[in-house]
């Protein structure tokens, strides 16, 4: 299996080791600390999963407001929601990278590697890394991102997946709204392990490996399979009720934050504020490529299968 292990990773920041399990899965519950992981800010729904549910209002009002007939692929609305998604991933990527790595307006501080990414190697298209991301994350992700959303509103609409509303469901709908992100975490666990099977990681998955010093346009720089799986977890909407506001929050939440996860950075300084990302969990899966395929929202998946890299240590993998 080639991994292109070809870049040097000289040791920069590391935030408090060993990684831990988050607190809704430490025991002793700490009702307290709970609460602060899930709603704190930083946490796990502020600031990030409520500008995606605001992105996603957002959208769903411009729908309304252009009076968008969802019973139908009309090339009308999903071209509007294309040009929208396109607008949208350019410039969330584009501010991650401009102010992480253009800028870099922090320098190395926090940093995880601190070398900068290559500007150029053999193993992306056009032999650019930036070039090649960019390319990726916006003819293929955001394609694929919108096609899963229209094909879910559409759906919805058409009465072929299960739908409810806010105003008969609020409590429902509003624990769902909580729930997808983890739902997204599971789901990128077995996802992630699929496209690791070296038939496809050496067809496929090879592509976003070549990061191995990520940076924020690396999250979702993928071959079209691979996006094709990253995305199939919209098909939960098909199968559980919901509302088009969910379709397009949960397709927002999974095409965004792979800027964050992959910034390589642990904080982002901004002013007086630092702005914790929670993402060396994953950047341990680029450094090492055979641990930590699952989210740091579910620890336990990766320890249950033998595939947890604390950041000190390596568990040992089941069947080694």
């Amino acid at each position: 299996m080639n991994q292109h292990r070809t870049e040097a990773a000289p040791s920069g920041w590391t935030p408090e080791l060993p990684l831990r399990v988050p607190p809704p899965l430490e025991w002793p519950l700490r009702p307290m600390r709970i609460l602060r992981y899930l709603f704190g800010f930083p946490g796990v729904y502020l600031p990030w999963a409520a500008f995606y549910a605001l992105l996603a209002a957002g959208l769903w009002k411009l729908l309304l407001a252009t009076g968008a007939d969802l019973t139908v692929l009309s090339v009308r609305w999903v071209g509007m929601l294309l040009g929208c998604n396109l607008v949208i991933a350019a410039c969330f990527y584009s501010a991650w990278h401009f102010w992480l790595y253009r800028r870099r307006a922090q320098g190395i501080a926090y940093k995880y590697n601190a070398s900068w990414p290559r500007e150029d190697g053999t193993h992306f298209l056009f032999g650019r890394p930036l070039a090649s991301n960019v390319f990726w994350s916006l003819s293929s992700g955001v394609p694929v991102w919108t096609a899963y959303l229209c094909l879910t509103l559409w759906a919805q609409a058409r009465g072929i997946a299960p739908t409810t509303s806010w105003s008969d469901s609020p409590v429902y709908c509003t624990v769902l709204m909580l729930a997808l992100p983890f739902f997204h975490a599971v789901h990128f666990y077995f996802g992630h392990r699929m496209i690791h099977w070296a038939p496809l990681y050496n067809s496929v998955h090879y592509l976003h490996h070549a990061n191995i010093n990520p940076g924020p346009w690396s999250g979702l720089a993928m071959h079209p399979v691979e996006h094709a799986v990253y995305f199939s977890g919209a098909l939960l909407l098909w199968l559980v009720p919901a509302t088009p506001l969910h379709a397009l929050y949960f397709t927002t939440l999974v095409a965004l934050a792979p800027a964050e996860g992959h910034c390589g950075f642990g904080k982002v300084v901004i002013g007086e504020t630092r702005l914790t990302t929670d993402n060396f969990y994953h950047y341990l899966h680029h450094k090492y490529f055979r641990v930590n395929f699952g989210d740091s929202l579910l620890i336990p998946i990766d320890r249950f299968f033998g595939t947890f890299h604390d950041g000190i240590r390596r568990v040992p993998r089941r069947g080694d």
